[in-house]
């Protein structure tokens, strides 16, 4: 992690991780002019289930792009930025909120009549908001682009986390969100929408208005965007993006991929000492039952033929796993021989044959359970 001496505060995604419910907190993960940071691109993997405890096993992820780097600044008038893929996206912090203004690049100018709201603070585990959004803007100098959609943020999971350096991360959470958009394009001519004047044009749009569109327009672009965020870290650790096109209500998938922030490249704790402070606590940390330590994922969900189970032992254990109807009726238990060693099992479930509705999945690790809601398709 790079940073100079020029520091600016944001307020942005963060944890305060001395409490069991995960809080998010601006003074603890405030991006900074000057900071870069590396990011690798790697396959993508389901993220699996949300709630407490939950596995995220990102081990066996292959590289794809070594080096990604996401990098800090100011613009003139001190307005914080982000630079990405040669992109430069505008914020602004207004009291408790942070909001993305807009964004730019050498063919691109998009500015956001309603702000997104990037994140409000502070933020515990399960929190959510609901907000609508609309933008105004330009590509090349042919057509003028309108944008309007909704954003639904949920923090809808903690954990631990096995990262592909083989890393072991606990007290994680995740943050998932939902961004849908639909679009208009015409064409720019002399009289209508420019860069320069986009302020002045910027009209309310209704999030009635908004709603509707998405509910009729033909065609509705769906993001679906989980990051990671580990106690002690400024920065995400872990993210993955899904694009899908909603085309007259049914969904097609189009995009996916995944980006692994190397926590190795977070070593700013010598300039960071409230996030030091945190990850010394937490190595400090004991629980009494080491088996209240164990994480599980499930995925996907809803299933249809197969159900894959991740299990992470703090200590040795044995595993059984069982399926239950809602009527409280066994139908499917795996008794497994002998114990497991500490670390993370993998099992696969053929659920094919299963009736369509709703099921109880309990994982015993010895005397301990875990459960888990499944939708048999």
């Amino acid at each position: 992690m790079k940073r100079t001496n020029a520091i600016f505060f944001i307020t942005f995604l963060v944890l305060f991780p001395l409490t069991a419910q995960h809080i998010l907190r601006s003074k603890y993960n405030m991006f900074r002019a000057g900071d870069e940071i590396i990011k690798q691109q790697v396959e993508y993997k389901d993220p699996g289930r949300a709630g407490e405890n939950v596995l995220w096993d990102f081990s066996r992820l292959g590289n794809q792009n070594e080096e990604y780097k996401l990098m800090y600044d100011t613009l003139p008038g001190g307005i914080p930025v982000g630079i990405e893929h040669r992109t430069i996206y505008r914020y602004q912090l207004s009291n408790d909120s942070l909001l993305m203004l807009g964004y730019e690049n050498a063919t691109t100018f998009m500015q956001n009549l309603q702000p997104e709201l990037v994140r409000k603070f502070p933020v515990a585990y399960n929190d959510s908001s609901f907000t609508c959004f609309h933008a105004q803007g330009r590509y090349g100098d042919r057509l003028q682009v309108d944008l309007m959609g909704t954003l639904d943020f949920h923090a809808d999971s903690y954990g631990m986390m096995i990262l592909p350096d083989k890393d072991t991360l606990k007290n994680v959470l995740r943050i998932k969100t939902v961004k849908r958009v639909v679009e208009d394009l015409k064409p720019l001519s002399f009289n209508t929408l420019r860069k320069d004047t986009v302020s002045s044009r910027a009209k309310f749009v209704s999030s009635d208005s908004i709603d509707y569109r998405l509910q009729n327009d033909a065609l509705v672009m769906e993001t679906v965007s989980c990051l990671w965020y580990a106690a002690g870290y400024r920065y995400p650790v872990f993210e993955t993006i899904k694009n899908r096109n909603i085309i007259n209500g049914k969904g097609e998938d189009y995009f996916a991929t995944a980006f692994f922030y190397p926590p190795q490249e977070h070593y700013y704790l010598d300039t960071d000492p409230e996030n030091q402070r945190i990850i010394e606590a937490q190595k400090q940390g004991k629980k009494y039952n080491p088996l209240e330590e164990t994480t599980f994922n499930v995925y996907p969900n809803p299933v249809n033929t197969t159900l894959s189970v991740e299990i992470f032992l703090p200590v040795e254990a044995k595993i059984k796993i069982q399926m239950r109807s809602v009527v409280n009726k066994n139908v499917w238990i795996n008794e497994n021989k002998g114990k497991f060693v500490q670390g993370n099992h993998f099992f696969q479930l053929n659920v094919s044959k299963l009736p369509q509705g709703y099921y109880l999945l309990n994982i015993w690790v010895d005397n301990y359970m875990l459960s888990e809601t499944i939708l048999k398709l």
